[in-house]
């Protein structure tokens, strides 16, 4: 007997409701790939790329400063060596979009593991995903193609082993220690891949004697072969910061660079109101407020302190935001349904409010007997989402924009074509594209590497170049004297300067010198973005091999709006052909007279 409406089968409507389920899981599992997708181009992959490239070609790890001419013979403590062999092997191997699309695929693992961690304590997966939807647009701004992504996985990997050791802990007073054993290996990787790996030991740390002092109160002194074991995993943490290239020097290091603040860096400056990412990180932050105050299941206070200390830290250094967003990730799904399902109990007159996670969470989607039009507006509302987030989707994954008006391709590429070689000024976030581009015929004076490889004296008078006072918001070593925005022109005496006309302080500098009366340097290239100098002597006297006439000069260039695909590194096949017709050009060796027939070995 064919079904109808009368005697259709109980489970079908329940059939139908898990469909719409699975679309509407499928549509925000989309919605979260779209943030982490995030193609914006970060001014250090080109350096992240090449140092792993060096690395592989020259069969060692440098651990003196490379490609810049101010640092030669400086110890050069990387402490992104891991991550920097992947990008490197990943671009050579697999290419630029296949990356892209690893990249979001890792993103999403990351997002997924929360949501099956938060399946294991009854949290419903729409739910899950609610929440972590908004995680995952706290995590856009972090989620250019950069080493801290690695950190990002290293983080989660380990709050899941601890969060297996000690699931059953208030409960039934155990403790899996096995799910600890892997977490000083996670911490070694995390040490060779990104220096994220400093809060990440605070918090295990933190994370691990709040536990000890949990089971010391529920067990007492019973428990002490489980204390012994935690703590033992905790040496071993500290032990595994060992492993690496530079052994303690790694931390001696760490300790010096922390120790001293960074207000030039964008990074490390506090959340304002104007920042893009003020309004979705308020908004995680009134929901993690509201879940953890709303809820009704037990509160695990060491981790609430932990978010308390990150929110803190993440409200005055940007940089942690990510942090502070993998946390709420992986511990607040179980509050967040727990609250929606406390105010859903408000609001129906349960004066308790008391309602099981998973009761809770599977009624909030219950199928509820709705006419077959919203059924089928509704499928086809989720169908349009997920081609429209598809769609979005494959745009992101095949798009690697290097804008003209973000970066000199322009002035590279003119360097290039007039075989410009040398010491460089630039700016640091355009330092390591023109370290890619122009190595090794072109040395910099200073890149994004910062103190891992500069000694601050660099670093202050690079900075003293580019941003002047800063209005008081500069940090420079005692011993570094005034404020001096030539010094960085004359020390070791640099060949070229390429600057960013945005920055009014090193414009103005450089225009002094140009418009002097017995100027030092000539304006070879410009457009509205950058400027190019050539020292005078060089590059504006008839008289030097590297001479370029007023006529080859470049000057006031109109920048149209275009893009390039990364690596967008410059064309040098007219270099290459003036170079070959040198050599063509260039007189033959003679032979000795007395010998005519000689075969010179």
């Amino acid at each position: 007997m064919e079904p109808t409406l009368e005697n259709a089968p109980p489970d079908l409507p329940q059939d139908n409701a898990r469909l719409l389920q699975i679309g509407l899981l499928a549509l925000l599992m989309l919605a979260c790939a779209y943030p982490l997708s995030i193609n914006i181009v970060d001014p250090d992959l080109w350096g992240h790329v090449k140092y792993g490239q060096d690395w592989i070609a020259d069969g060692h790890l440098h651990r003196t400063a490379t490609h810049a001419y101010t640092a030669e013979g400086y110890p050069w403590v990387n402490h992104e060596n891991l991550a920097e062999l992947t990008f490197a092997w990943g671009f050579d191997h697999l290419g630029v979009y296949p990356m892209l699309v690893l990249k979001c695929l890792w993103g999403l693992a990351i997002l997924a593991t929360m949501a099956w961690l938060a399946r294991r304590q009854g949290v419903h997966p729409i739910t899950a995903w609610v929440l972590l939807l908004v995680v995952a647009y706290n995590l856009q701004a972090f989620f250019p193609m950069r080493p801290q992504l690695l950190s990002f996985g290293w983080f989660t990997a380990i709050m899941v082993c601890c969060h297996l050791a000690f699931e059953r802990m208030a409960d039934e007073g155990r403790v899996h220690l096995k799910w600890l054993l892997a977490v000083p290996v996670l911490m070694a990787c995390w040490v060779n891949s990104h220096g994220g790996f400093a809060l990440g030991l605070a918090v295990t740390g933190v994370l691990l004697c709040g536990r000890m002092i949990e089971l010391f109160a529920r067990r007492g002194w019973a428990s002490w072969r489980d204390q012994l074991g935690i703590a033992m995993v905790g040496l071993a943490c500290l032990a595994s910061t060992l492993v690496n290239p530079y052994g303690p020097g790694l931390l001696e290091w760490m300790a010096n660079s922390l120790g001293n603040p960074r207000p030039e860096i964008t990074e490390w400056a506090p959340l304002r109101p104007e920042h893009p990412m003020f309004v979705t990180f308020v908004t995680l932050n009134l929901i993690a407020v509201a879940s953890l105050w709303r809820t009704t299941v037990r509160r695990d206070w060491t981790q609430i302190a932990i978010l308390a200390i990150t929110c803190w830290q993440a409200w005055a250094h940007l940089r942690h935001i990510a942090f502070f967003s993998l946390m709420c990730g992986l511990w607040l799904p179980v509050h967040f349904q727990s609250a929606l399902a406390s105010l859903r109990s408000k609001k129906t007159g349960d004066a308790t409010g008391e309602t099981p996670v998973e009761t809770g969470g599977a009624a909030a989607h219950a199928p509820h007997a709705a006419p077959a039009w919203m059924k089928w507006a509704a499928a086809a509302g989720i169908a349009c989402g997920v081609t429209a987030q598809s769609w979005a989707l494959s745009e992101q994954f095949t798009d690697f924009p290097v804008w003209r008006s973000h970066f000199p391709v322009d002035a590279i590429q003119y360097m290039v074509d007039h075989r410009m070689r040398g010491k460089l000024v630039v700016n640091f976030n355009w330092a390591q594209y023109a370290i890619a581009a122009l190595s090794p015929e072109v040395k910099v004076g200073f890149d994004g590497r910062f103190r891992t490889c500069y000694p601050q004296s660099v670093i202050d008078m690079h900075f003293d170049f580019l941003l002047g006072g800063h209005k008081g918001l500069r940090y420079r070593a005692p011993d570094s004297g005034p404020i001096d925005g030539q010094k960085v022109l004359s020390y070791m005496d640099p060949d070229m300067v390429l600057i960013d006309s945005r920055y009014g302080d090193c414009v103005a500098v450089m225009h002094e010198q140009a418009e002097a009366d017995d100027p030092a340097w000539t304006l070879l290239y410009s457009n509205q973005m950058c400027e190019l100098y050539g020292r005078t002597e060089r590059y504006a006297d008839p008289a030097s091999p590297d001479f370029i006439a007023v006529d080859e000069r470049q000057i006031g260039q109109k920048l149209f709006e275009a893009r390039f695909q990364w690596p967008a590194l410059p064309d040098r096949s007219l270099a290459e052909e003036l170079d070959a017709q040198d050599a063509l050009s260039a007189p033959s060796p003679r032979l000795p007279v007395s010998s005519p027939l000689q075969t010179v070995n």
